[in-house]
């Protein structure tokens, strides 16, 4: 006889952390004792489509500690949609494998995989428990005060605006502009963790571009202007998915829509790097460093892995409490120390839904951020790297 199963899976674009929550899921949910087996998706919910399960409840304690300090998604990822008859080919999967409880991870569009999953099981007169999970570096779900895995791209950033701004400084006699293209699909949220160490005039950036805001090109390249004639180089921090005033995306280059319907977006940095080459007659660069800002544990924030872990723990004991359609949510209290409380709110209230940036955390004009959103920031990145930089 087929034993009853938790089965979990990670979907979406893996973060520094994301094993991390797969982690303390997995340790809270053996040492709860409610799930009398624990089963991982191969690549996400397409893996219920045809891929075989692997067994997680055997991992012991070390193997999990190894596993929350491991980049990428360990169980692989996907972005899929699913349809209408994916739905029920997966209900009939549950159904045949004795899968009783699922917990995804990931962000918007998974959320509403459970959303639609768990909906679909009660069509179907399935007794099915879903949960959710919040991963993603772009900060913007809902419901939340903000994500796993944000933390840690947010101190990428943090760190490698200061690293590039040293090799710019230290350059400005050949190249004199860089453009830093930041991930983050319509909200600024990674763009403006750029200007967290920024301390003088002289560290970048020292021009914010994100999707709150509309591009100007002739303020743009103004901007500029006035940044090389101040301090002698410039440092531009752009989200590759920022608008003109008529909603056009300011990137050249486009590579159709994913799988969930969104477009593609590429090449922000090099568009702005040719244009103001092109306009101002400036040596410019642009820098992508793609999925590094995800994967690279190096800039692991201490703050981001330990609540992701503690995440992943809290969707195992609400869901060994009977507890079913809601995904952990992040909290701060309040008061002079940082704090972290987690919660609960209703999945349908999360997919499909995305949370910009809000005015008060950027400085009027928008060139760079405010004090508010350094205070709301700073304490999930962790320490500040020692020594703080400094330009000669």
């Amino acid at each position: 006889m087929t034993a009853a199963k938790l089965l979990v899976g990670q979907s979406g674009g893996p973060t520094q952390v994301i094993n991390a929550s797969l982690a303390g899921l997995i340790e809270a949910g053996q040492r709860s004792g409610a799930f009398p087996e624990i089963w991982g998706l191969r690549h996400g919910i397409e893996g219920a489509l045809g891929e075989p399960m692997v067994r997680l409840d055997q991992l012991g304690q070390g193997d999990l500690d190894r596993l929350a300090r491991t980049p990428a998604a360990a169980l692989g990822s996907c972005r899929h949609k699913l349809t209408p008859d994916d739905y029920g080919r997966i209900v009939d999967f549950f159904r045949r494998h004795e899968v009783r409880w699922f917990c995804y991870t990931g962000g918007n569009d998974s959320m509403d995989t459970c959303h639609q999953l768990a909906r679909a099981a009660e069509d179907q007169r399935y007794a099915l428990q879903v949960y959710g999970v919040p991963k993603t570096i772009d900060n913007d779900l809902v419901e939340t005060d903000h994500c796993p895995g944000y933390g840690s791209a947010a101190r990428y950033w943090a760190i490698a605006t200061q690293e590039t701004t040293l090799d710019l400084a230290a350059m400005r006699t050949y190249a004199r502009v860089l453009v830093l293209e930041c991930m983050g699909r319509n909200a600024g949220w990674l763009a403006a963790a750029t200007a967290l160490y920024k301390m003088r005039d002289e560290d970048g950036p020292h021009l914010l571009l994100t999707p709150e805001r509309h591009f100007d090109e002739e303020a743009f390249l103004a901007q500029v202007e006035t940044m090389l004639g101040r301090v002698g180089y410039c440092v531009v921090a752009a989200s590759e998915t920022i608008r003109d005033a008529s909603g056009e995306y300011v990137a050249r280059a486009r590579g159709g829509m994913d799988r969930f319907g969104h477009q593609v977006v590429t090449a922000v940095g090099e568009t702005l790097a040719q244009l103001v080459g092109e306009r101002l007659g400036v040596k410019a660069r642009a820098s992508k460093p793609g999925t590094l800002q995800r994967t690279s544990v190096a800039y692991t924030s201490v703050v981001d892995r330990d609540e992701a872990r503690e995440a992943g723990r809290v969707a195992a004991r609400s869901l060994a409490a009977g507890r079913s359609g809601e995904m952990v949510t992040l909290r701060r209290p309040g008061g002079a120390d940082y704090r972290c409380e987690f919660g609960a709110a209703p999945l349908a209230a999360i997919a499909n839904h995305e949370r910009p940036m809000p005015p008060e955390f950027f400085e009027e004009g928008g060139e760079c951020v405010s004090t508010a959103f350094r205070n709301y920031a700073l304490p999930l990145l962790g320490p500040a790297p020692e020594p703080l930089f400094q330009l000669a």
